[in-house]
């Protein structure tokens, strides 16, 4: 069974609106608020789960020096967008195809796990497969830092 996945607008034929729609909802401000918030600092190996195109790697780049950046999304024209934007500004990023519950990464090889606004678009079972790979990636103390939208659930929806 081949994997599906939502692109970054919704549609691929709208991912060419996704970054200046959100400019101007204040992207950057939302990004620079969860880049000081998660610690973010020189020498962290840091993947993004569901970069999109890149917006997030490249603004961290940009105001954290000494990071070694990844990001992961499924997306391959999403993909091709983040590799533009980031020679565009010179940023180091590593970008590999792949899904949030089979992380191709060694266990303990990163130090901030970060994903923003696409953990709502998981099902349960990829929600929790995406965590288990999370923990499996990160180092001993590691941490993840995920911002997304809230919504309606119930105990059901549980992820433990």
């Amino acid at each position: 069974m081949s994997k599906t996945f939502l692109p970054a607008a919704g549609l691929d034929f709208l991912l060419p609106l996704y970054d200046p729609l959100w400019r101007l909802m204040g992207g950057e401000t939302m990004r620079a608020t969860f880049i000081r918030d998660a610690g973010l600092a020189a020498g962290q190996r840091i993947l993004d789960i569901g970069c999109g195109t890149g917006s997030l790697l490249v603004q961290i780049a940009d105001t954290v020096s000494g990071t070694r950046l990844s990001g992961l999304d499924p997306d391959p024209k999403a993909l091709a967008r983040s590799r533009n934007k980031a020679a565009r500004a010179g940023a180091d990023v590593n970008w590999t195809k792949g899904f949030a519950d089979q992380l191709p990464h060694a266990d303990a090889s990163f130090d901030r796990v970060i994903s923003s606004f696409m953990f709502h678009h998981l099902g349960l079972d990829v929600k929790r497969g995406m965590l288990r790979e999370t923990c499996r990636v990160l180092v001993d103390g590691g941490e993840l830092h995920l911002v997304d939208f809230g919504g309606k659930h119930s105990e059901q929806d549980g992820l433990l």
